[in-house]
């Protein structure tokens, strides 16, 4: 089971309980993790199938995902690139063959870019890739699996953001570090996405975060860096569903804390 704080008794409603498909029979709470084929998607993925729910790993190396997730019956691989619109809806129709709605959406898959890449220096070819994963991809993903979502009737999103997109991150935030700038645009407009899709979905019973996983150790030498192991970082990611009602609904959280951005 995925760890909660003592005395935290509140419970999201898909942990709760069972759902009931139309047919009567009964079903576990059902997740969508994209970027789920290492680091803190992988994570999230294997965090969710131990407290109960089945997951589907959206991944662009399948083969590589089933390895990673032998053992873990609850984890099904789907593959996708969440930048090419026909690939996440086929993947999102895929899925709605083996599931009737999908209660949780972990939009995680994203492209970093060099630490030392700035606004003069940018190789904008790279730029345009970086954006249109991060952003667009992260976009289309949401409206891909919005069909699945609504059928939930009290679905989440949680969209994966970063500090190094927001004000709020003293060490790499967007006024404080130069670097990875591509990264951190995109990333300063998937908090506004989220932000954006909140208000517009909270009207149909799905609230939508954005979270931070913190610096995490998902590259080679970023340990070094003071960076977290992914189980922290994909808890991090966790804490709307963690701690249900403790998150404002369209805010940015770390470790389920509000971080400005």
């Amino acid at each position: 089971m995925m760890a909660r704080n003592e005395g935290d008794t509140a419970q999201h409603p898909a942990q709760d309980r069972l759902f009931e498909r139309e047919s009567g029979v009964a079903r576990m709470p059902t997740a969508v993790v994209t970027g789920a084929g290492r680091g803190i998607g992988a994570e999230v993925a294997r965090e969710l199938a131990a407290d109960g729910w089945g997951v589907f790993a959206v991944v662009r190396d399948p083969a590589a995902a089933r390895t990673t997730f032998d053992g873990v019956p609850a984890v099904q691989v789907i593959s996708a690139d969440i930048s090419s619109a026909a690939e996440i809806e086929s993947a999102a129709r895929a899925v709605a063959t083996m599931t009737a709605s999908v209660d949780l959406l972990v939009a995680n898959a994203a492209q970093f870019a060099p630490w030392d890449e700035t606004v003069a220096t940018a190789d904008l070819d790279l730029v345009r890739d970086i954006l249109a994963v991060n952003v667009v991809g992260t976009w289309q993903t949401i409206r891909a699996f919005l069909p699945a979502l609504r059928a939930a009737g009290n679905a989440r999103i949680v969209i994966v953001g970063s500090g190094g997109g927001s004000h709020g991150d003293p060490q790499f935030g967007i006024a404080t570090h130069p670097g990875a700038a591509s990264y951190a645009v995109s990333k300063a407009a998937v908090h506004a996405l989220a932000r954006k899709a909140a208000l517009e979905l909270s009207e149909e019973g799905i609230d939508v975060f954005a979270v931070d996983p913190g610096l995490t150790a998902t590259a080679p030498g970023m340990a070094e860096m003071g960076a977290g192991p992914p189980r922290d970082g994909a808890r991090s990611v966790l804490a709307p569903i963690l701690h249900p009602g403790s998150v404002e609904r369209g805010s940015l959280t770390r470790d389920g804390r509000p971080l400005p951005w």
